[in-house]
């Protein structure tokens, strides 16, 4: 309960019910704003344990600054949350406490102001982020000089943090629990614009129609701002959508394309913002496949790659896509075993894979928040937008807590995935396991994404699942000789249609063929738009199914 000046309790009775002007200043003084110091307690405690690598994503969603929060402790711990966030860092009480500590009181004070100052002129959260984020960054200049003049005393030292932490029950309920800390920041901002109109109704001169009509727009403007509520008129869209075609017949090469035509003619281009999950079973070459891609990519312009390897070692990776390039099979590349041209055709493609904009982490163990925090950090490095990020392959991915089932842990990888996609406008391909049902029986049928291990939430979360499915099996004559046949299976597609395309593989040199029956039944191959014709060439595959673990082959004459 608020504090009451004892000059109101003081008063006659007369004298307080006389003018209505003081029995509303009574009844403001009786009531506390809407909150929950329990909520906000429950968020930020799931926040400082910092077990939850989507909390962050959750929360920032639904509470986009401080002042949603009521306890000022509250706001500045939430602050620094934010903060370390947008620095790509994980969110935790040993970072939030150092970041706390770092900064001087008065400093956080007068920030804390100039936020205020900024709801008080309505304009706080109408902020885009980066407004935002210029109004808590942390920089040099705001330390503390020591302890006793930093934000960390001023909350209660780290004690403070520990009791925040000891709220912590479950974050099962964290978005619910978030929506209820929004539902009452906009009921205190009701109650701070309808107390305007009711001063202006005791001391404006306004007749009462213009006094409706100016609460109204009030209400209306903060009901838009509540998550969901946001309507626009169809003029309004309809010019917003003919301003991105425009721009489209503009720049009819932007977007990512794959490079395979069958595909890009039903996703159209990767977009930023999308999740696809790229799936086949053990042995088929979905690594390669990816790689594949992003030579395409890569070939296409000045774009730049990310590339997240769980399983296959960095070197091995560019091996791979050198024997691709230089036209040399992956035995001889593990061997040694080099003929001077095949030397000089590996020193050439070797020179021009330094050109690119490509860049790899090879790491047993990262968890999908470590992740995120690396991408955003090497966005920043790279002062550029990447083009593609690639992860092989999301199963691999370290869980926030151990005890979660397979279906809890995938749900959490792709949840933040698909949230870190659209915050960094970046497409996200995520190789895939599929679970053991698939294999089961006589000949493999194609998959399915009922297939997919964790499919719920993979389904759910995805913008388009694709399948390699390999249609012939064994290493006879004709699969040694015309590659292996796969279909490109487009199984779903949140933006086009699906359906599947055929491609041949041809592991010895890691080498995609996209094919398509003629119309006089002949097979044609298709090339990606950056390779150029003189680049074909005849393939000499080996019959490896795992190039990784195939025994080296003696050497053989270099192709004509």
């Amino acid at each position: 309960m608020a504090m009451v000046d004892s000059s109101l309790n003081n008063a006659a009775p007369g004298a307080r019910r006389g003018r209505g002007q003081q029995s509303q200043d009574l009844v403001s003084a009786l009531r506390e704003p809407p909150h929950s110091p329990e909520l906000e307690r429950a968020v930020l405690a799931v926040l400082l344990l910092g077990e939850q690598a989507a909390a962050m994503h959750i929360v920032r969603e639904k509470l986009t600054h401080p002042l949603t929060f009521f306890q000022r402790d509250h706001r500045f711990i939430y602050m620094v949350c934010l903060d370390l966030d947008d620095e790509a860092r994980r969110v935790d009480a040993t970072a939030v406490a150092e970041r706390l500590q770092n900064i001087s009181f008065g400093v956080a004070v007068e920030r804390m102001r100039n936020q205020q100052a900024l709801q008080e002129a309505d304009q706080l959260d109408g902020m885009g982020r980066e407004r935002l984020r210029s109004l808590y960054r942390y920089r040099e200049e705001d330390a503390a000089g020591n302890y006793e003049e930093s934000t960390l005393a001023a909350v209660g030292g780290f004690a403070a943090l520990s009791e925040v932490m000891g709220s912590y029950s479950s974050s099962a309920g964290l978005g619910a629990n978030a929506d209820g800390i929004k539902d009452l920041y906009l009921k205190r901002q009701l109650i701070r614009r309808l107390g305007g109109i009711v001063d202006r109704s005791y001391r404006s001169p306004q007749r009462f129609n213009e006094l409706v009509e100016l609460a109204s727009a009030d209400v209306l403007a903060l009901s838009r701002r509540a998550e969901g509520s946001q309507i626009y008129s169809v003029d309004d869209v309809v010019e917003e959508t003919l301003t991105a075609i425009g721009e489209r017949q503009a720049n009819p090469d932007t977007g990512v394309q794959t490079g395979f035509r069958g595909l890009d003619e039903r996703i159209m281009s990767l977009r930023p913002g999308g999740l696809y999950v790229l799936a086949a079973r053990p042995g088929v070459g979905k690594t390669s496949f990816a790689l594949s891609l992003v030579d395409n990519v890569l070939g296409a312009g000045d774009d730049h790659v990310l590339f997240f390897s769980l399983e296959v070692d960095r070197v091995d990776l560019v091996k791979k896509m050198l024997t691709g390039a230089a036209r040399i099979d992956f035995s001889k590349i593990e061997s040694g075993l080099l003929s001077p041209e095949e030397t000089e055709a590996l020193t050439a493609a070797a020179d021009q894979l330094r050109t690119k904009k490509l860049d790899l982490m090879d790491v047993s163990d990262l968890t999908v928040q470590g992740l995120r925090s690396v991408v955003k950090r090497h966005q920043l490095e790279v002062n550029q937008r990447l083009a593609l990020v690639v992860i092989d392959y999301l199963q691999l991915l370290s869980s926030s807590r151990p005890n979660q089932t397979e279906y809890e842990k995938v749900s959490e990888i792709t949840r933040t995935l698909k949230v870190m996609a659209k915050e960094l406008r970046v497409p996200i391909i995520a190789l895939s396991q599929l679970n053991r049902d698939s294999e089961r029986g006589g000949a493999p049928r194609p998959p399915r994404v009922s297939d997919l291990r964790g499919s719920g939430s993979v389904e759910q979360d995805a913008d388009a699942v694709i399948f390699l499915h390999q249609e012939n099996a064994g290493d006879d004559e004709e699969t040694r000789h015309e590659g292996r046949k796969l279909k490109i299976i487009m199984a779903k597609n949140r933006f086009g249609p699906v359906g599947d395309s055929d491609v041949r593989f041809f592991p010895a040199r890691q080498r995609f063929v996209e094919v398509a029956t003629g119309e006089d039944g002949e097979v044609v191959e298709h090339q990606p738009p950056h390779v150029r014709s003189s680049q074909r060439y005849e393939q000499n595959p080996e019959d490896s199914e795992d190039l990784f673990d195939a025994p080296a082959a003696a050497p053989s004459p270099p192709p004509s």
